[in-house]
């Protein structure tokens, strides 16, 4: 018997060129396959899940622990969709993100000619799904009408076309399960102003850098220190450059805080773009060198995107009003709340608010890079990369914040000074009742999907037989849960407190509150921090008469933040057939610098372009089956949104271990990341097109080319990613 191997044609969003799923198979042989496939009782339940969210959250790695008791589901995947997953006892050529349910269609349904939008994010195609077990494999028509015709989708979409098409009653697990589907979200990066706080605490313990001036003997400053006046800092700072290892630099910066000056100190003369004749040179062995660097955004958008938030910033800060902290009940009577953990209770409501918090900075004026020949990233024909220290205003980074736990004090003592005092009872007696309050708990009923277990000998494919056994098996998708709310009914009061200040962990007054110490992760620190903070990042440099770097920058503006974001959930990349985390596709922007002064001079400087440091290339063979595809949805999300990337090749592609969410000590070499990088040789396919408009030929020749040079990179997928097969 043969098998037509898995085909696809053309793009699966149009009617006419579906993501086909031919296989030559009966129909009972098909149903019966697909139930086995489904693996509904090795699916992971929603409370299993990883609650960080990381790229494995939601797979079968239970199926696969049991190594070759399952092997035989990988020996019927690939006879069925013509996609070897490998061994189930390999290490690396384990399939663990694939397809297995099945949305159901009524008998005689419609055929699904188009389905409306689900769930999407900027940087993913429009498949996206929260869950692995949120893309199904439904059939575009009835067995009768179109017997082989079956397509990949997303519960949210699947579920919108069900409800205006009248299938609901025919699926109502997959429902319900598409209901308790969340939408994406931004996943940011470990909160960088924790990780720096952790940080102060070991260089004032003396574990972390070195100094750059001895100890001095009264180390007291009566006024506050600016930014980067680095003599009068507080000791230990500043430190000697490299000898801290700080932090990397993975939040995004809005580009309107890219600071508007960089000085560089560079001793070693890096910025000419020349290999160093020593790369083994100390810092404090050399005398110092400075030059001044402008921050150069070309993309009008950009600047136009600078202007709306700054302004927008500034209307904010005119028009603040008192923030609402809490909403506090009183109960006008003596209760006991296990007695009353469901009912109503008289009392009386009080909103909390507080002043508002400081305004944002609108810019940053300046910021300090420093470079090493000690800390070469790598060489290349048109450029030279260096891991940098990049020393930033704590204030882009900072968010004020207000111990809510002493607004609630302040508050209740408030509400008791208010209460007219009872001589009798030696305390305060309650004020009369103005509203009601009501605890209500609500429950969500168990999720769970029934299907018939099926004794299917394997060794019998070719005989087509399937047997099915009378015995009804549940999967739970989701437990039964129950939650406490509350209503509040009647007239509410406002407190408005303005003796708790905000703090800002930027600024060294006011000090923080014991609780806020508490809940920090650096604690309380036994001095004071200095108004900077150095990050490490990736400084890109060009060869002189090179325009690559310069186009780079202008391309990753163009981006905007969109392909350097992270997001939840999953996503499908025509044309591969299984899911791939959403994680962000380029590194972050951190500007693009050209050198101060005159451009006469016969010294060449380089421009700068700094970016997030992304880790070290690929290499191919090192990565499990999920790791390659992973890199290769990288280019075809870029395809998607009408980019090629120029240069696709292994050493374009980079990855680092950890998780950007985790701080650093909790990071898993498990957790494996990629981002596509180099993109001076990038095209966008609007400009083909408007290139093609303005010439008026009608051969759409330049539109053409852009789409071969896709295609081109599309074909490199298997070869570069050493595919076992070409995908």
């Amino acid at each position: 018997m043969s098998h037509l191997p898995i085909k696809h044609v053309g793009d699966p969003q149009t009617p006419h060129n579906l993501f086909l799923l031919f296989y030559h198979l009966s129909h009972r042989l098909r149903s019966t396959i697909a139930k086995k496939l489904s693996l509904l009782d090795e699916m992971p339940s929603k409370h299993e899940q990883d609650p960080f969210q990381r790229s494995r959250m939601g797979t079968f790695d239970k199926m696969f622990n049991k190594d070759l008791e399952y092997q035989w589901q990988l020996d019927l995947y690939k006879e069925l969709w013509g996609k070897d997953l490998g061994d189930a006892s390999s290490k690396f050529s384990r399939n663990r993100r694939v397809v297995v349910r099945r949305w159901p269609r009524a008998p005689n349904g419609a055929v699904i000619s188009m389905l409306p939008p689900g769930h999407a994010t900027p940087s993913s195609t429009h498949l996206w799904g929260e869950r692995l077990s949120d893309f199904f494999c439904f059939a575009r028509g009835t067995d009768e009408m179109a017997p082989f015709l079956h397509t990949i989708s997303t519960s949210s979409r699947l579920s919108a076309w069900m409800k205006a098409n009248g299938e609901t009653e025919y699926a109502k697990d997959e429902m319900i399960w598409a209901e308790s589907e969340e939408p994406p979200r931004i996943r940011h990066a470990a909160d960088l102003m924790e990780i720096i706080s952790a940080r102060d605490l070991l260089v004032m313990m003396g574990s972390c850098g070195t100094s750059r001036y001895p100890e001095p003997e009264n180390d007291d400053h009566e006024e506050p220190v600016l930014p980067f006046d680095y003599d009068n800092y507080p000791h230990p700072w500043p430190l000697i450059p490299f000898s801290s290892n700080p932090p990397s630099l993975q939040s995004q910066i809005p580009f309107h805080l890219l600071p508007e000056t960089l000085i560089v100190h560079d001793p070693f003369r890096l910025l000419h773009a020349r290999r160093p004749e020593d790369n083994n040179v100390d810092w404090p062995s050399v005398d110092d060198v400075t030059h001044r660097y402008k921050l150069n955004l070309t993309v009008d958008s950009i600047n136009e995107t600078i202007d709306t938030a700054r302004a927008r910033i500034e209307e904010q800060t005119k028009n603040a009003a008192p923030v609402v902290i809490a909403t506090l009940f009183s109960p006008s009577v003596e209760c006991d709340a296990a007695e009353h953990k469901v009912g109503a209770v008289p009392g009386n409501a009080y909103k909390v608010t507080v002043p508002p918090p400081p305004p944002p900075p609108i810019f940053v004026p300046e910021a300090h890079l420093f470079l090493s020949p000690a800390h070469v990233v790598g060489y290349g024909s048109h450029s030279r990369v260096y891991r940098a220290e990049w020393d930033l205003p704590r204030a882009m980074f900072s968010k004020p914040t207000i111990c809510k736990t002493c607004v609630e004090e302040a508050a209740r003592q408030f509400i008791q000074d208010q209460d007219p005092p009872d001589v009798k009872k030696g305390c305060h007696s309650r004020s009369p009742a103005s509203g009601t309050l009501n605890v209500k708990e609500e429950h969500t009923p168990k999720i769970s999907v029934a299907f018939n277990k099926f004794d299917f000998d394997f060794a019998e494919l070719d005989k087509y037989r399937a047997q099915a056994i009378n015995e009804e098996l549940t999967h739970t998708l989701e437990d039964e849960k129950s939650t406490t709310y509350v209503e509040y009914s009647g007239s509410m009061d406002t407190i408005h407190i303005t003796t708790v200040p905000w703090y800002d962990p930027a600024s060294t007054m006011p000090p923080p509150c014991a609780h806020l110490v508490q809940s920090s992760v650096g604690g309380s620190l036994p001095g004071t921090p200095p108004p900077t903070a150095q990050v490490s990042v990736v400084a890109k440099l060009s060869l002189r008469g090179d325009n690559h770097l310069k186009e780079e920058a202008v391309n990753y503006q163009r981006f905007g933040m969109q392909f350097s974001q992270h997001w939840t959930g999953y996503t499908l990349a025509n044309p591969l057939h299984d899911p791939t985390p959403m994680g962000a596709i380029t590194p972050t922007f951190y500007g693009y610098y050209t050198k101060e002064g005159s451009s006469n001079s016969n010294e060449y400087f380089s421009p700068l372009l700094l970016l997030e440091d992304c880790g070290k290339p690929i290499e191919p063979e090192k990565l499990d089956f999920d790791d390659r595809q992973e890199c290769a949805a990288l280019v075809l999300r870029l395809h998607y949104h009408g980019w090629t990337q120029g240069s696709f090749w292994p050493r374009n592609i980079v990855m680092q271990h950890g998780d950007h969410a985790d701080f650093p000590l909790m990071r898993s070499a498990n957790d494996r990341r990629f981002r596509l990088i180099d993109f001076g040789r990038a095209k966008c396919l609007k400009d083909a097109q408007e290139a093609d408009r303005s010439s008026g030929l009608e051969s759409h020749f330049r539109e053409k080319a852009w789409d071969d040079q896709r295609f081109e990179e599309k074909t490199m997928i298997g070869k570069v990613l050493e595919f076992p097969y070409h995908t």
